[in-house]
């Protein structure tokens, strides 16, 4: 009877571990918002709104060592759109237990915002395919880096 409740725990703590984020795999889009109206000939911003998980961080868009891999958005260039330059946040320094300096990171939430000129051609609704790329560290130990990719929607006038 001991043993069964004991092969019954190891099977509750295995399927406890698949509910937990994989290593690396620690970022979540939060959503995606358009400020302005997109219509032909206008400019709106893209605002993409991520938030990294409890205990990771992502090195900032700066890494504090050119070693690290930075945060990175990048769109794909779409007919219509004209793409600006991409705005990241300050990196928040954080001291990390075995490195001699601060790393230059981004916990909890953060936005990236990017301005999207249209075309007086554009047809819409638009939709520019965008990844982030970024990789996840639990104090001094990183994982393999991670490309989340989505879709920037730019939405047709009612």
């Amino acid at each position: 009877m001991r043993s069964r409740l004991c092969l019954f725990g190891l099977f509750l703590l295995s399927l406890a571990g698949f509910a937990q984020e994989k290593p690396g795999e620690a970022v979540n889009l939060d959503r995606v918002e358009i400020k302005g109206d997109a219509f032909p000939g206008g400019k709106v911003v893209a605002v993409i709104q991520a938030r990294v998980a409890k205990g990771y961080h992502v090195h900032s868009n700066r890494p504090s060592d050119p070693r690290y891999i930075g945060t990175r958005l990048t769109l794909e260039a779409t007919a219509g759109a004209k793409l600006g330059n991409v705005a990241y946040p300050k990196g928040k320094l954080e001291k990390v237990a075995g490195l001699d300096q601060p790393l230059s990171v981004y916990e909890g939430s953060f936005e990236i915002s990017v301005p999207l000129g249209l075309g007086a051609a554009a047809k819409l609704p638009l939709t520019i395919p965008a990844t982030l790329t970024f990789q996840a560290c639990r104090g001094a130990v990183c994982y393999k880096p991670q490309k989340l990719t989505f879709a920037i929607v730019l939405p047709a006038r009612p």
